[in-house]
């Protein structure tokens, strides 16, 4: 019997895909498409549904994730009303309608972004005050993704199915849901690997959730399986030093400026372990900051 939070957390990666897949079908077609009202119309029924569908979504994920009286149940409850409001108001103008679209379902800004990037990071206790900057449907669920997968304290909640010691004396752990790939994949997780805590959390039989701390502060990276390729999406809260990072597989190029570091590998399955495990060894560590006197 899988264990009630586990499930809490399948859920949210399950809508969480299917969101994203739902607003890009409901964006506004091009201006040739609109040739009469009954067309305009049964854009505005799809995007009616979409939002009837999200908010009963994301209601429910913030009720698992933060609880029913949490600021970010508070902050969705605004931002339903606010933007059903809005949406009333387009009527049939198709030009309210794509600013509506943008404003208010797809946009997500900069600022929003990095302070994402700076609140959400694992063993820092923080994370809430994103929330209240919120201003999108993707905003939002950019956040609460974001606030899961660098929250130590909801990985580590979940029962334990193997741990380990590695050569530096600290735990790694894998959890959640059985299955062989990433099982193996502890197994073979090398000792001799330099990392403090190292959790691993299978949602599901296809993704992974990984925290291993004193890399990058504390490096996540989360896997997807897809038929024969493993996408690797990672964040790197502290940049320790911008040539390593900027030399690692499939980063966004930073700089003095930046607020941490992302990127996405995608390497065949069979290939993984070798992969996972050398992009890890080359996140740089406190040891490789480059000091400026």
């Amino acid at each position: 019997m899988l264990d009630e939070k586990l499930i809490k957390l399948q859920h949210f990666f399950e809508v969480d895909l299917k969101i994203k897949k739902e607003m890009l079908n409901a964006a506004p077609p091009s201006d040739n498409q609109f040739i009469d009202e009954s067309s305009i119309s049964k854009f505005t029924d799809n995007l009616y549904d979409f939002l009837i569908y999200v908010f009963s979504e994301l209601k429910c994920i913030a009720s698992d994730i933060f609880g029913l009286d949490s600021s970010a149940m508070k902050k969705i409850n605004i931002l339903e009303d606010k933007i059903k409001k809005e949406f009333y108001s387009c009527g049939f103008d198709i030009n309210k309608l794509r600013s509506f679209y943008k404003n208010n379902i797809s946009n997500m800004e900069m600022e929003f972004i990095n302070l994402v990037k700076k609140e959400c990071v694992g063993y820092s206790h923080g994370g809430i005050a994103p929330v209240q900057k919120a201003t999108t449907i993707n905003e939002i669920l950019h956040y609460i993704h974001s606030y899961i997968l660098n929250n130590e304290s909801i990985l580590q909640s979940i029962p334990m199915i193997k741990q380990k010691e590695n050569d530096y004396h600290y735990p790694i752990t894998l959890r959640g849901y059985n299955v062989p790939t990433f099982e193996q994949l502890f197994d073979i997780f090398p000792n001799e690997l330099d990392v403090g805590w190292t959790d691993m959390l299978a949602i599901n039989d296809r993704k992974l959730l990984m925290m291993v701390r004193d890399r990058g502060h504390a490096l996540t990276i989360e896997i997807t399986l897809n038929n024969q390729i493993a996408r690797l999406e990672y964040f790197i809260p502290k940049i320790c030093n911008i040539d390593m990072v900027n030399n690692l597989p499939g980063v966004n190029k930073v700089n003095e400026n930046s607020v941490g570091a992302t990127g996405v590998i995608e390497v065949p399955i069979n290939n993984l372990s070798n992969e996972l495990f050398g992009f890890i060894s080359k996140v740089p560590m406190d040891s490789n900051i480059v000091y400026k006197y």
